[in-house]
């Protein structure tokens, strides 16, 4: 697949922040996979304790005291800091499927795993403790950090009575800096190999980066584009030969090796014309676990230097536009755990609870960090996008002189849509190449 030669490219060059968009904070530079997983809870309160206690204070007064779980007085009114648990009877259990003694059998796949009798705790580093009250339990989800200001009744030990909650409600940043000639083009679920693949609507959309299709004012303006995962169909993972004997499959060709290949030279044509930056998702040739880490350099032939592998999320700031995204298995994932509905919902939901995934580790493969939770948003970004999702959605999350973009972005093999992003104005424009049935 060839990119048609534009000699009057004069596309707009981008001035990028070398400590946002090279050194990631999601890679990984040690893997050790012996720490146990309640260590990363750990990290993660005591980097969001601070924050909330101070948010708590302003909210509520100095007057109410901040207790831990275990030195909570009946009958008194407190502040409690700490990580919601979500106890789901619907959730899928290893333990309960294996077990001889309940004989239970396999449990049934479900879109969402909540019910009437899902139970929220609060725990510490030391305890937990029931909440009831004035709290929505269908909208969290395990894993928040949240301050929660009530009282233990004597009538009902065990059980906190919540009268207000705060979470880390990250304010949205001042307006970006860049100018107005900057854009960039997100696109995702491209999935070379899968059955839902379309090459003409691939072709369409690398014409139209080029200037082929003669919108070349227009296409000049953007400076960079972001393919956010997926870019490698999940049909081409056949399973079966995982099982097979080695003599069996030693001269078979793996699906996702000539995927690759396509996706190879997509890339490389794209490069000529534009700078691009490519995440893996859940189906590409990288870690299972979050955070995936950049698509290794020898898959691609890039010979410009334009090609950015990134990891999955993906962080970085342009023009003083500060971007941060993920390629959707997060957004998808919280969905599956809560009775929020939307995908746009939920990432505004995650800034208000300061945190990209806080369903990892408990529901959402995760490395196990000991030390620091990089998933925790410290400022909120001028964009914040989803990959992979079922719609285009886009919500605006505006406080103050400042402003978000919440943008979730579909698939590109099923609706041939992406999304352009102004990084001055943050005004989205989708721009669609699907192609109908003849």
């Amino acid at each position: 697949m060839r990119l048609p030669k534009n000699s009057n490219d004069a596309r707009h060059v981008c001035h990028r922040d070398n400590t946002r968009a090279q050194k990631f904070r999601f890679n990984l530079e040690g893997k050790a996979f012996s720490q146990q997983f309640s260590k990363f809870y750990e990290a993660r309160l005591k980097k969001t304790s601070p924050r909330l206690e101070s948010l708590a204070t302003q909210k509520w007064g100095s007057d109410i005291p901040i207790r831990q779980v275990c030195h909570v007085v009946s009958g008194e009114t407190c502040i409690l800091i700490g990580t919601i648990f979500k106890e789901m009877k619907l959730q899928p259990s290893v333990l309960k499927e294996l077990s001889d003694d309940l004989n239970l059998l396999p449990q049934p796949i479900r879109d969402n795993y909540t019910s009437e009798d899902d139970v929220l705790y609060l725990e510490d580093m030391l305890q937990r403790i029931v909440l009831v009250g004035d709290i929505v339990g269908d909208e969290l989800v395990t894993g928040v950090n949240i301050a929660v200001k009530g009282v233990e009744r004597e009538d009902n030990p065990g059980h906190f009575t919540v009268e207000d909650i705060c979470f880390l409600n990250l304010s949205p940043c001042l307006p970006p800096s860049g100018t107005e000639e900057s854009e960039v083009l997100l696109v995702c679920g491209l999935e070379f190999g899968g059955a839902k693949a379309t090459q003409l609507s691939l072709q369409l959309l690398s014409d139209y980066v080029s200037g082929g299709l003669g919108e070349t004012e227009d296409v000049s303006k953007i400076c960079r584009v972001i393919i956010v995962g997926d870019s490698v169909g999940k049909e081409v993972h056949d399973k079966d030969q995982h099982y097979k004997a080695k003599y069996l499959t030693k001269n078979i060709i793996a699906g996702s090796v000539d995927a690759v290949k396509q996706l190879n030279s997509y890339i490389e044509n794209l490069t000529q014309h534009i700078p691009v930056t490519i995440m893996p998702g859940e189906y590409d040739p990288s870690n299972y676990t979050l955070p995936q880490q950049p698509l290794h350099p020898c898959m691609f032939t890039d010979t410009t230097g334009r090609l950015e592998t990134a990891p999955n999320p993906y962080e970085c700031e342009i023009e003083g536009t500060h971007i941060l995204g993920h390629s959707g298995q997060p957004t998808n994932n919280i969905m599956k755990f809560s009775k929020l509905k939307s995908s746009s919902q939920v990432l505004r939901k995650c800034l208000e609870w300061g945190h990209i995934a806080p369903t990892a580790p408990d529901t959402l493969a995760s490395y196990p960090y000991s030390e620091d939770d990089p998933f925790v948003i410290e400022s909120c970004p001028h964009l914040f996008f989803a990959g992979n999702q079922n719609n285009l959605e886009a919500e605006y999350f505006t406080q103050g002189d400042g402003r978000c973009l919440c943008l979730a972005l579909p698939k590109f093999s099923e609706t041939g849509i992406c999304v352009k992003v102004n990084l001055k104005t943050l005004a989205w424009e989708p721009i669609c190449f699907s192609v109908g049935p003849m």
